[in-house]
């Protein structure tokens, strides 16, 4: 029979192995260097916490560590049972995993979308790391505000911190929503009656962690606007946690109470990028991974892949699905998939591409790969700086547009802060000037040709 001050003196030599070893000083002096066993029970160990919250914390993340170190001390297997302050012990509910007591069920998280599946880039790494701040007690960013491109990860993002949040503090209310479902959760609860409404507005202000997807949808939305702004106002008051994602950075979002986008800009702005092809690359071998097929992708197959799905990472997984779908029905295991079969299995898609914007590869793309090769930023190119040194780079980029793609001139400004027809005009033929005078400009730009 093993005794309780044995036990006791394992625990204290259990606490030094997780002071040296664990970073979270805090929690360990909060809660686990006052944990003390005070009863075993047919080899289970049950140790006293302070308070519930420690109780289901300890018990999803240091069980198994307890549990080896007091059977491996022993010589048989142990349990560890962490029970609440006021609690008493009852081996027939006791489940050996997880204890379910004060575990609050998260409301629209998607459990596939974690940080330790999600692809970090040069481009989103700054969001990346923004986002698991949240779970580092001396920083606290409070709104954070996440804002790209579609397809990007945003979304990915959020369910990450989501179920990283529910992970670490299962007691607490999380809920994620897209704008436009939240919009319509509103508008219901108007249709009927204050009651509704107020209900509703209750459950929100109740959430520890809300979530709220593609802001710019409330644009426009006057009544919506005036709600979620006090929501919005309360829930950050009580010290409630919220991040959204939108398309446009703040400042863009049209139609929106200066009110709130000032409460947004007051906490933590952070903008992903469009991708690297690096990136993209990385990315592309992850998610074929995933489907853990035997097929090999040719290298000019995957440069044809990633560089036409650059800017966007959900259509790179769409592109991704839509050719091992027929390698599967298609090819022999083992297959090589060349750039031919590639191309033959994604025509359809080529043409509708076509058709929309009148060129097969993304003007946002073309931009990328030759700011890289000029080693700038793509985001001061489209800015609308007037550095002398980021000239070049957009006339450059404004001419392969034109020459190599036929976009209208219109349509170029566009992508570089709504600049008008003539000034693309004008960038164009200064490079066809600079290109008649200097051949090497001229194989210089060529070359970039081989590489869209």
């Amino acid at each position: 029979m093993i005794d309780l001050k044995k036990l006791n003196d394992q625990l204290e030599e259990l606490k030094q192995i997780i002071k040296t070893s664990d970073s979270d000083f805090l929690f360990f002096n909060e809660f686990i260097s006052p944990l003390v066993i005070n009863d075993i029970k047919n080899n289970n160990i049950i140790i006293k916490t302070v308070s519930d919250w420690s109780k289901v914390n300890l018990t999803n993340n240091y069980k198994q560590q307890f549990d080896q170190f007091f059977s491996q001390k022993n010589n048989e297997k142990m349990s560890c049972c962490f029970v609440g302050k006021n609690e008493q012990f009852n081996e027939t509910k006791f489940d050996e995993n997880i204890v379910h007591a004060n575990v609050s069920k998260p409301i629209g998280l998607n459990k596939n979308f974690t940080f330790d599946n999600f692809v970090v880039g040069g481009f989103n790494k700054t969001a990346f790391n923004a986002c698991k701040t949240l779970f580092n007690k001396k920083i606290m960013w409070n709104p954070i505000f996440i804002s790209g491109d579609v397809g990007l990860g945003k979304t990915h993002l959020l369910h990450a911190i989501g179920n990283e949040f529910h992970k670490l503090y299962p007691e607490k209310k999380i809920k994620y929503i897209s704008a436009d479902n939240f919009i319509r959760e509103i508008y219901n609860a108007l249709s009927k009656d204050a009651n509704t409404l107020e209900r509703v507005k209750e459950e929100y202000e109740s959430m520890d962690l809300f979530l709220l997807d593609d802001i710019q949808f409330l644009e426009g939305k006057e009544k919506i606007n005036e709600i979620f702004f006090n929501l919005f106002n309360k829930n950050i008051q009580d010290g409630k946690i919220i991040v959204m994602t939108s398309d446009k950075d703040p400042s863009y979002l049209r139609n929106v109470e200066d009110r709130i986008k000032s409460r947004i800009q007051s906490g933590l702005f952070i903008k992903i990028k469009s991708p690297e092809l690096s990136s993209v690359k990385s990315i592309f071998e992850k998610k074929v991974n995933e489907y853990e097929t035997s097929y090999i992708f040719t290298q000019d197959a995957i440069d044809y892949i990633c560089r036409r799905n650059v800017s966007d990472i959900r259509k790179l997984e769409g592109f991704i699905n839509r050719i091992l779908f027929y390698a599967i029905n298609n090819l022999p295991p083992n297959a090589v998939i060349t750039l031919d079969i590639v191309k033959n299995n994604t025509e359809v898609e080529k043409y509708e591409m076509i058709k929309n914007i009148g060129y097969d590869i993304d003007p946002r793309q073309v931009i990328e790969i030759v700011c890289n090769i000029y080693n700038v930023s793509s985001d001061l190119v489209t800015s609308k700086s007037r550095l002398k040194n980021l000239n070049t780079v957009r006339h450059v980029c404004m001419y392969i547009l034109k020459r190599k793609f036929n976009m209208p001139y219109n349509q170029i400004g566009s992508y570089f802060s709504g600049r008008n027809h003539s000034t693309v005009l004008e960038a164009v033929e200064k490079i066809n000037v600079l290109m008649e005078k200097d051949p090497n400009l001229k194989q210089f730009i060529e070359n970039i040709y081989k590489k869209i």
